[in-house]
């Protein structure tokens, strides 16, 4: 990072220290959140596929052709593939029990053949979608005496005759076939079950009248017949008729019924389930011929019979229910004719019959569905997006299928047709990033046809939001959580067809928390506390401190506070702490020359395996100390709250404490809560600049919570005489106080200043950041103003403009100090447009102090510096002499 002198301010000794603001410094918490569009979870299976052939037998496979011609010279063909027999019937005429007959059609033909089957035990598949038997005045196929026939994937058409003929038969099923009278004589019905057959299934079938009026049924079932399935079928200006029957399930099926009924059960009919059907009186929008409004059959002198009709005698032996009406304007009629009674509205068939518990109205008229080439028109049958009919099946409805008209499944909707799927590419990626403590942004990447589309975010905790896309289409949108944690972020996508998707990622707020641990001892390189045995750490190598999983410190640590003190040196040098696993960083925590103890404080990721590890920067072996009094985890715990640096203790004039030494071995009390801008209670660890002057001899300070015993810890180390400082991190007792033990053997006076404390309503968030040098005044390349003066202050505005922001982790170092005195570090009180209109005022110089040096020392410490209201930190020469400065910056809090 580039740095340059400004103009100084009012006073001359006012550098800036230019910088990029915090906020364009990424945090390394900072992480990326994926989750590919191929995990996305669509809501339904709706992808309708062709109509299947139905299953073949155990047998042989013979072949017939459907083209109504052959070219072969014995004009009859084999029943082979390559020669297949040139007419239908003589295929099922050849099969026996256990055989299947494939019927090989061909776009636009057919055979005006008729066919009977007189075979039990057979299959008859069409082979495409033009599989086509249509004879004139004669059924297309004829089911006579026979049992355990499957037919499947027909055309089968006639006019003047039923299409289809089931008589004496049992155990039969026609399945996914087209079934029509075109045109029609009225009075014809398109299938005709007689009453002595049971057990037959027609599944999966379109069937058509072929005219709206009254009198001709798609499929009518004579009395007698019993244990009839009609299911998942297409009914176009037709319906069902069924007179004394035993056992008859009419569910699943699409019905846009003529002038006479959708279904209509007579005589005494029993074992009746009519369940998750659509019946649609008329449909603006059909595009088949003639259509079956009401004005059609009124102008015809036809009835406008109600959608389902019970007769009295039956009544007592059918079950209606699940099923949804769509009524169009004048054309609307009764929704049921229940024992002789016209029913109008749903409420009056419940009151009425005690039937129709979770039957709908539909709203949404249905869209057109193109069945088959060469034949059907548009037919409403397409479910679209709010119509009643999606997701409202019963699913224990007697002779409901797997899967619908098509074959879909799950098949979870009334009616014939599932929610069609006409966007297969519909899909979304997600992928977010950390922005802020608090904050992520999301990107949903939707893959798309080109139609409107909704996209909904649920953010994971509680709140929501919606955007509005058209196809291909990327929303980003930011969000920031009130509490620190692990969120998952769901994103719906849904078109206008009604086709949802899904998918969600795990995201973690970046700042962490604090929690105040200790102090505790976790590395003693003396005596081998923390260590494999008590041994140096050689020059230019590394101790290893373990910090997850060491006493009851969990996983998920991103960062721990450590006091690192190094002692028994020979030479002069640096100690870095970093996280186990990371690059080593250029920049120093602790500064020392040969003979010195010096402790510091540092705020220090913590590697992925939970490690710490301290680097030796010297030439010399030295001992190493790391006191912990606390750790981060990305969880809600105590936040940071910053205040102006202010004095809680000095014992040589009485503030705080008495005026007189602490004495040799002894504690003496500072109160915390209610003092210096911090509240009466809630504090769980304060953040404090703790000074030693006046030693009468060497020894240490041991600051720990009131209450608890003196810790075997340290957190300054000081010869006799001399005056020096260190920042502390340190648990406060129940009572709101902490106690400040001298551990020499003499007395010594004691400052304490606060910077700062951690509470649980305390909203500020650590970030660390990769440490980073933000100034070094040795460095002429970078900074061309030379040492700071005596009485003077450099200035960094590093978070001007950005209230979000509210403190700093910096590492001061002083060196080549030309005088004794102290640095203090405080929030600027001017704004940046004052500096750089240059009516800036010259600030009051703090009464506390960060760190203390004697002439010609060169000393290190921690600093929690207050961003203050401006986003400017100040840095004080308090001596008469010039020194040079070093500041590294390991981090920042942040509350939104």
């Amino acid at each position: 990072m580039a740095h340059a002198a400004d103009a100084p301010g009012s006073g001359s000794g006012a550098h800036r220290v230019n910088t990029a603001p915090v906020t364009e410094t990424e945090s390394s918490a900072f992480r990326t959140f994926n989750s590919p569009g191929s995990t996305s979870i669509r809501a339904r299976n709706s992808t309708a596929r062709p109509m299947a052939g139905g299953e073949a037998g155990s047998g042989r496979t013979i072949f017939a052709s459907s083209t109504g011609f052959c070219n072969y010279p014995s004009g009859t063909g084999t029943g082979s593939q390559d020669t297949p027999f040139c007419k239908v019937q003589d295929a099922v005429d050849a099969a026996q029990s256990g055989d299947t007959v494939d019927v090989v059609g061909s776009m636009g033909y057919f055979t005006q053949d008729p066919v009977t089957v007189k075979t039990s035990g057979i299959s008859i598949v069409g082979i495409g979608s033009q599989a086509w038997i249509s004879p004139g005045g004669k059924p297309a196929i004829t089911l006579d005496g026979v049992s355990d026939v499957t037919i499947s994937n027909l055309m089968l058409s006639s006019f003047g005759a039923p299409a289809v003929v089931v008589k004496g038969s049992s155990r039969v099923t026609l399945d996914s076939s087209y079934v029509d009278l075109n045109p029609n004589v009225r009075g014809v019905d398109a299938i005709t079950v007689d009453g002595a057959s049971a057990d037959v299934t027609v599944s999966r079938t379109y069937v058509d009248a072929g005219f709206w009026s009254a009198g001709a049924s798609g499929i009518s079932i004579a009395a007698g017949a019993s244990r009839i399935r009609l299911a998942s079928d297409v009914f176009a200006v037709a319906g069902i008729t069924a007179t004394g029957v035993n056992g008859l399930d009419v569910v699943g099926n699409t019905a846009q019924r003529g002038c006479s009924a959708a279904v209509e059960v007579k005589g005494a009919s029993s074992g009746v389930h009519i369940e998750n059907n659509l019946f649609e009186d008329a449909n603006p929008n059909t595009d088949y011929m003639m259509g079956g409004f009401k004005s059609n059959c009124t102008s015809a002198g036809q009835a406008w019979a109600p959608d389902v009709v019970v007769s009295a005698d039956s009544a007592a032996g059918t079950v209606a229910d699940y099923n949804a009406f769509y009524v169009y304007d004048s054309d609307a009629t009764a929704l049921y004719g229940w024992a002789g009674t016209a029913y109008p509205t749903l409420a009056g068939f419940r009151a009425g019959s005690g039937q129709g518990a979770h039957d709908a109205i539909d709203t949404v008229q249905a869209g057109g569905v193109y069945f088959r080439p060469n034949k059907s028109a548009n037919v409403d049958a397409q479910p679209r997006a709010g119509s009643a009919v999606i997701g409202s099946a019963d699913p224990n409805a007697p002779g409901r299928l797997a899967s619908d008209f098509y074959g879909t499944s799950p098949y979870t909707g009334r009616g014939a047709i599932q929610l069609a799927n006409p966007n297969p590419g519909l899909g979304v990626s997600l992928s977010g990033k950390n922005t802020s403590a608090y904050g992520i942004s999301l990107t949903a990447g939707v893959t798309s046809a080109s139609v409107p589309l909704t996209v909904s975010i649920a953010w994971g905790d509680g709140s929501t939001e919606t955007a509005s896309g058209n196809g291909n289409t990327s929303v980003t949108r930011s969000h920031s959580y009130a509490k620190l944690g692990n969120y998952t972020v769901a994103v719906t996508v849904k078109d206008d067809s009604g086709i949802t998707v899904s998918n969600s990622v795990a995201v973690t707020t970046a700042g962490s928390a604090y929690t105040a641990y200790g102090p505790t001892r976790l590395l003693d390189t003396r005596d081998g506390t923390g260590a494999a045995k008590p041994q140096p750490v050689q020059p230019y190598s590394s101790a290893r401190v373990r910090i997850v999983g060491n006493g009851g410190i969990p996983s998920g640590v991103t960062a721990v506070v450590l006091n690192v003190t190094v002692t028994g040196t020979s030479s002069g040098g640096h100690i870095t702490a970093y996280g186990e696993g990371d690059p080593r960083p250029s920049t120093s925590n602790v500064n020392f020359t040969a003979g010195q103890t010096v402790p510091n404080l540092v705020v220090v990721p913590v590697g992925a395996n939970g490690y710490v590890d301290l680097y030796n920067g010297g030439w010399g072996a030295v001992d190493l100390i790391a006191d912990i009094t606390g750790y981060f985890t990305r969880s809600a715990s105590s936040g940071y709250t910053p205040v102006p640096p202010a004095r809680l203790v000095d014992t040589r004039n009485g503030t705080g404490a008495a005026a007189a030494q602490v004495a040799a071995y002894d504690s003496v009390p500072v109160q915390i809560s209610g003092l210096g801008g911090l509240p009466g209670s809630g504090v769980t660890a304060v953040a404090l600049n703790v000074t030693v002057t006046n030693p009468r001899s060497a020894g240490h300070l041991t600051v720990y919570p009131d209450g608890q015993a003196t810790p075997v810890a340290s957190n300054v180390n000081y010869g006799e005489g001399q005056t020096i400082a260190n920042s502390v991190i340190v648990p406060v007792g129940p009572d709101g106080k902490i106690r400040v033990h001298n551990g020499g053997w003499a007395p010594t006076d004691v400052i304490v200043d606060v910077v700062g404390y951690y509470s649980p309503a305390g909203r500020s968030a650590y970030l660390p950041i990769d440490p980073e040098r933000l100034l070094d005044t040795r460095d002429a390349a970078s900074w061309g103003d030379g040492p700071v003066g005596g009485r003077g202050y450099v200035y960094m505005p590093l978070a001007a403009g950005h209230p979000d922001i509210t403190g700093f982790v910096f590492n001061s170092t002083v060196t080549n100090t030309a005088d004794s005195g102290h640095l203090t570090v405080s929030p600027d009180p001017n704004s940046l447009a004052a500096y750089q209109g240059g009516y800036a005022s010259w600030p009051a110089t703090p009464s506390v102090s960060t760190l203390n040096w004697r002439a010609g020392g060169t000393v290190p410490n921690l600093v929690q510096a207050n961003a203050g209201s401006n986003g400017i930190v100040d840095f004080w020469n308090v001596s008469d002499g010039n020194l040079d400065l070093i500041v590294d910056m390991f981090g920042y809090y942040q509350n939104d």
